[in-house]
């Protein structure tokens, strides 16, 4: 029995080595390599592409085959071969297809032919995305990352990771694709290749869909592309008996989210054939070439290339993604591939009875369509629309899940990363460029270099690992837990300086069973505690915390001694302030000492819904400056405030030392109903809900208040007009006998504290800098100013446009630069009335905006400026 598996074995390795095809070069007219050109295997649903230096190869069983190559703009050409045991070499010469004019035009008035093809195509665009039911396919999915140029300060610690510069990160993978309509998607990894440490970027198979209308990015076949683009039509040609439409596609602002380039419509089908087209995305370049092939009766893409590329802060990179796809088991929609001729009413008139109305709320689309050979374009899209209507209901009936927008789930198998190079020459669709074998080769001698360093660096594995942790770094136990450490004499990290305490030095450790990269179990759990020791001041304080989390359950606990900022949600870190109070003589972080003892408890069942709710007791103390506050540079207009900031509502907020009892409870919600299931994992899609939080805050012994907030906020896709976000949120103090500073609402007006809840939630020209009394003409920073106890409401909104003045020029666009138009309302008792409009450019090298902002209280004038700030 042994003998035959053998043998077995041996023949099927046999069989593999002599596995035949055929493979080849294709050029153009002039011999010039053609990258990307489709080769397909004719009646097989089988094909590639070729790779960036033209080449191609395809592993085929002995027998006579029909060959196309395909690329946009160029002549079809077929081949026969026939394919014995070993590769056939087939080169391939194209020529530029001829583009023809169907007619000229009669004036200038006259609309382009374009715009015809185009609504024809719109109005057919749902049924081409209904038209198949099911389909299994093989992919070949192949990606890279090239960074031609990387900063030279990042550039020696990449290096020591081997990521050097023109030579490409590769990334590919063979996978088993079954979807079924109208969302769920099975995939299976049988092969994963990477020239970076195994790190896998291939294991998707993600098709644009240019038939979706698009929310970010807007199709050319979207029902509302004639607001985005104009179309020009540049003539036809005939591949394999079918008229091909060339389209251009203009738009008419360039930038984020809209294409420009060229589509290829089929006339009569009005399907895609081909499009080649280029966006903005984030300010970076994005280009994509698909190629359609007919499977039965359906065209579907079989070849995609994807090229993002830009410079990013310093960075200048090339990612590209190529994907092949064969596909088998494709089941059809009979409605939806039914032969139908649209009539453009706009141009063509109406030459057929117009469908009534009644028959077009009564009949089922599938009747419609089969009973009816002829539609208007906008009879076509009524029907459409009332299919998918149609298909909401059916899905309430059978209690399916209608918010689903797809399911998804992966497996790779476990041999995926380990087979050899007898697979990848026999599965791999697109054959290896020179550039890419030398990313693999780079790849197996640094592992070669690390196998030969192994014995030496597991003598000195542990002693590294406890030296990075003493520099702050996470140490792995040999149980799956981790202890954590922040080093007390590290500046800038547990080594500080402010003007309450002088040199702080704070020591943390803590130990846990995850880690914020990894994987997080089910059950987490995680203890803290930190001292904190300050020299001028000779003050020791310390805090210990523990958190224990269960699936959507989480408690916490903490007590300690330690200082607080009168605004607990600040962004302030310590290692900001130790350099505005030695540098730039502001002393921007305000303490307080307190004692304290609390619980907390926390629900989150999915991004849609979370609760929670704290109690603290608490015995607060104030802190004052010290007498001698250190500077290295002494500024005349600066000087350094009070710890205990004033407030127009309190006054001078100098407190006793006093006890509170505070107990907090908020509520958030999202309500979207869109869903993700990747892997039986559910994720919600909330990017463009609003999401609405409710606070109510109790205090009580020395403290005495009820306070409660209502703020939503949301960010909105406004289509042509581009995206708004907005924040409003109304509160007031219902009781506020004894309010202190640290329990009041405190206002943005800072960019550090607008990163809570966006940065464009901030008031830009509230006055908050004040004259000291101390030092004649000198001014500080008060953050404090305008935080309230009573009723309040605050707004803000802002539209970035996709154009307005500058980024109507072209140019503009292609630097990733933006413009917004924004708005801030802030009503308080002290502060009635208060708004700022302004104008800002955002994107300046990646990182920076600009803004030029007005102010008015209570409609009068009172201020203008210009802030420069980091990127929204």
């Amino acid at each position: 029995m042994l003998r035959l598996t053998l043998i077995s074995v041996l023949v099927f390795f046999s069989t593999l080595v002599r596995a035949g095809g055929i493979k080849g070069i294709v050029t153009d007219a002039n011999g010039e390599r053609m990258a990307f050109t489709s080769v397909i295997v004719k009646g097989q649903n089988a094909g590639t592409m070729t790779n960036a230096e033209g080449e191609y190869r395809i592993n085929l069983k002995p027998g006579s085959y029909e060959i196309n190559f395909q690329f946009v703009g160029f002549k079809t050409v077929t081949r026969r071969v026939v394919v014995a045991n070993d590769f056939t070499e087939l080169n391939v010469r194209m020529q530029e297809q001829t583009i023809m004019l169907q007619e000229a035009r009669i004036s200038a008035k006259e609309e382009d032919a374009a715009y015809t093809i185009m609504r024809k195509a719109i109005a057919k665009s749902k049924i081409h995305q209904k038209q198949v039911v099911s389909y299994q396919a093989n992919a070949y999915v192949r990606n890279s990352i090239l960074l031609n140029k990387i900063p030279l300060v990042l550039k020696k610690d990449l290096y020591r990771q081997n990521i050097k510069e023109g030579i490409p990160f590769l990334s590919e993978s063979v996978m088993e694709i079954v979807f079924n309509e109208p969302n769920s998607k099975f995939t299976k990894v049988l092969g994963q290749k990477s020239s970076f440490n195994n790190i896998s970027i291939s294991d998707g198979f993600y098709l644009f869909d240019f038939y979706d209308p698009g929310h970010y990015r807007v199709s050319p076949l979207s029902p509302q592309a004639f607001r985005y683009y104009r179309f020009e039509y540049e003539g036809f040609f005939e591949d394999r008996g079918l008229i091909i439409n060339k389209i251009k596609i203009i738009p008419k602002s360039f930038g984020e989210g809209v294409w420009q380039g060229t589509i290829y419509i089929i006339d009569d089908y009005w399907n895609i054939h081909s499009i080649d087209a280029e966006t903005i995305e984030n300010g970076l370049n994005l280009k994509i070439n698909q190629y359609y092939s007919p499977v039965e009766k359906v065209w579907m893409p079989i070849n995609q290339r994807i090229d993002f590329y830009g410079k990013l802060f310093g960075f200048d990179f090339v990612i590209k993604a190529q994907l092949n796809a064969g596909y088998t088991a494709v089941k059809t929609n009979p409605a939806f591939v039914e032969d139908i001729k649209i009539i453009d009413e706009k141009k063509e008139g109406i030459t057929i009875e117009g469908i009534s109305k009644n028959s077009l709320k009564n009949s089922k689309t599938e009747e419609l369509l089969k009973d009816s050979k002829e539609f208007s374009v906008r009879n076509l899209m009524k029907i459409m629309k009332d299919y998918e209507k149609e298909e909401r209901t059916r899905a309430r009936a059978n209690k399916e899940e209608a918010a689903v927008v797809s399911r998804e789930l992966m497996i790779v198998e476990p041999s995926a990363r380990g087979k050899d190079s007898t697979f990848w020459n026999s599965m791999r669709k697109i054959p290896l460029t020179n550039e890419e074998s030398e990313s693999y080769q780079y790849s197996d001698s640094v592992k070669i270099a690390k196998i030969e360093k192994r014995d030496s660096l597991q003598r000195d594995s542990l002693s590294k690992a406890w030296r990075y942790f003493l520099l702050n770094y996470d140490f792995k136990l040999k149980n799956g837990r981790y202890l954590h450490f922040e080093p007390p004499y590290t500046p800038f990290v547990g080594l500080n300086y402010n003007s309450v305490e002088g040199i702080v030095s704070d020591m943390g450790v803590g130990f846990k069973n995850y880690t914020s990269l990894g994987a997080k179990p089910r059950v987490r759990y995680n203890v803290s505690a930190n001292m904190r020791y300050a020299f001028q001041a000779r003050a020791l304080r310390g805090k210990v915390g523990g958190e224990y989390e269960v699936g959507t359950s989480k408690l916490s606990v903490g007590a300690g001694n330690y200082i607080e900022q009168f605004d607990p949600n600040s962004l302030i870190f310590e290692w900001m302030n130790t350099v505005t109070t030695l540098f730039n003589e502001q002393n921007l972080m305000k303490i307080y000492s307190k004692k304290f003892v609390n619980i907390g408890y926390s629900y989150n069942e999915d991004a849609r819904l979370t609760f929670s709710t704290n109690m603290e007791l608490a015995r607060r103390s104030p802190l004052e400056n010290l007498q001698k506050i250190y500077r290295i540079k002494d500024f005349e207009k600066n000087g350094f405030s009070p710890n205990n900031p004033s407030n127009l509502e309190l006054g001078e907020s100098a407190f006793t030392t006093h006890n509170a009892l505070i107990w907090q409870n908020m509520i958030k919600w999202t309500p979207s109903s869109k869903v993700i299931i990747r892997n039986g994992v559910r994720k919600y899609l909330t990017g463009g809900a609003p999401i609405i939080t409710f606070i109510y805050k109790k205090g009580m012994l020395d403290a005495n208040f009820d306070y409660l907030s209502l703020n939503i906020k949301q960010h909105v896709n406004t289509g042509v007009l581009g995206k708004l976000d907005y924040m409003v949120e109304v509160g007031d103090y219902v009781n506020d006998r004894s309010v202190y500073l640290m329990d009041m609402k405190h206002i943005n007006n800072s960019y550090l504290n607008a990163l809570r809840i966006g940065l464009f939630a901030r008031y830009r020209l509230l006055e908050t800098r004040m004259p000291l009394p101390e030092d004649n003409g000198a001014k500080s920073i008060n953050l404090y100013r305008f935080s309230t106890k009573g009723a309040y409401l605050q707004a803000h909104v802002i539209n970035e446009f996709k154009q307005l003045i500058f980024t109507r020029l072209p140019f503009v666009k292609r630097w990733g630069l933006k413009e917004d138009l924004f708005a801030n309302y802030l009503n308080t008792p002290a502060v009635k009335n208060y708004i700022e409009v302004g104008y800002g450019i955002d994107g300046i090298m990646r990182a920076l905006r600009i803004e030029a902002v007005s102010s008015f209280e209570n409609g009068v004038y009172k201020r203008s400026g210009i802030k420069l700030g980091v990127t929204m």
